[in-house]
């Protein structure tokens, strides 16, 4: 959904769609080419007035669109095939003129589902967007609440979930293309450069300075082993690299959370099956069994436009100890934590994380067509 249509740039498109079509089996063969695929037109339509929109599946199993305008707020279930309104987004800026002096709306800014155990997120936090308002604003139970600031309004920024469950926002701008005193390095507001993390009570502090500004265009990302890499810009690259004829050769940041300097961390040996149907057991090693205390998936990065909607959490039951082995709990329905790849990490009792592992979820017909799977994949391959 979102997005413009075929003229182009400025006329946004209601339009649903659904691929594969409900008729066409989805497929996690890889070698399987979707070549010939229909797609679904849904009669539900989304008529988001600006794109990127964050859209978000919830332990409820339907799809939360919130939009960067106050009133453009939606529930859809693809099941059903219905739209609901949900309630306007309380910005304190909902009353004033655009970035542009047109109607208001928040320019590119982040949200996350927050982590909430091993049944999934049952809620968003939406922040960023308005380089003047620094508030945080939860969305759970169909409700809004305003929750805990951050030390200043930024636009562009990209905010990530960690191991830990924590928040870690990078990046960040005036707006699109203006960093607070002018467009370019020289002149940049150095406080846009400023990490900001938030802790398990929603406390946010804020941390070191990045080297770059970065704004439209930026991103980060979590890496297996716990470290950050922070990437883009396009107008740090002009200032950086002005010849427009050259490869473009972007820079890139590496952030080591406080956790990786903590003291030792747990490590995560083989995982025996890591293709894995929901609610069965993940079998993992680990030559540090007494310092494990949790584990988690942490789903893999896909963002544009400060817009990251792959992100998830999830805490993993551990269900019995043997040596240096851990039975796991996968979770417990697709609803929870949607098919696809995840990072595995042990944690310890300080939050410091184990380098990741990669579990694969499949739903039931993949994983009863493809049987129980044996392989090893030890963390880091």
């Amino acid at each position: 959904m979102s997005g413009q249509s075929e003229l182009g740039w400025g006329t946004p498109t209601p339009v649903v769609e659904r691929f594969p079509a409900a008729t066409q089996q989805v497929s996690f063969d890889k070698s399987v080419k979707p070549i010939g695929w229909g797609v679904d037109r849904l009669t539900t339509e989304a008529p988001f007035k600006w794109d990127y929109p964050h859209l978000f599946s919830l332990r409820d199993g339907k799809i939360y669109g919130l939009g960067r305008s106050v009133d453009q707020q939606w529930l859809f279930d693809t099941v059903a095939d219905t739209r609901t309104d949900l309630p306007n987004r309380p910005d304190v800026n909902k009353d004033k003129p655009g970035p542009d002096g047109g109607e208001w709306r928040r320019n590119y800014g982040s949200a996350v589902p927050l982590p909430a155990g091993f049944r999934g997120p049952d809620s968003v936090l939406v922040l960023g967007g308005d380089r003047n308002d620094p508030n945080t604003y939860r969305l759970a139970g169909g409700k809004w609440n305003t929750e805990k600031p951050r030390a200043f309004g930024r636009t562009q920024d990209d905010t990530l979930l960690l191991p830990n469950g924590n928040l870690l926002t990078v990046n960040g701008a005036f707006d699109i293309r203006d960093y607070g005193n002018g467009p370019y390095n020289p002149n940049a507001d150095l406080k846009y450069r400023q990490v900001e993390l938030r802790d398990e009570n929603g406390d946010w502090k804020l941390g070191p300075v990045q080297r770059l500004p970065r704004g439209y265009h930026s991103n980060g990302v979590v890496l297996p082993d716990g470290r950050v890499m922070i990437t883009g810009d396009e107008l740090q690259q002009l200032a950086n690299d002005p010849d427009i004829n050259d490869d473009n050769n972007g820079s890139i940041e590496i952030y080591e959370p406080a956790y990786l300097h903590q003291g030792s961390r747990p490590a995560l040996g083989l995982i025996f099956n890591p293709s894995v149907g929901y609610n069965e057991k993940i079998t993992v090693s680990t030559s540090t069994p007494n310092d494990v205390t949790r584990a988690v998936l942490l789903a893999p990065t896909t963002a544009t436009h400060s817009i990251n909607t792959s992100q998830r959490h999830l805490e993993l039951r551990i269900k019995s100890r043997s040596g240096n082995f851990l039975e796991l709990q996968a979770p417990p329905t697709a609803a929870a934590a949607p098919p696809g790849h995840y990072m595995l990490f042990l944690l310890n009792e300080e939050g410091a994380p184990s380098k990741a592992g990669w579990v694969q979820l499949k739903p039931p017909a993949a994983a009863a067509a493809t049987g129980a799977t044996a392989t090893k994949v030890k963390a880091g391959d």
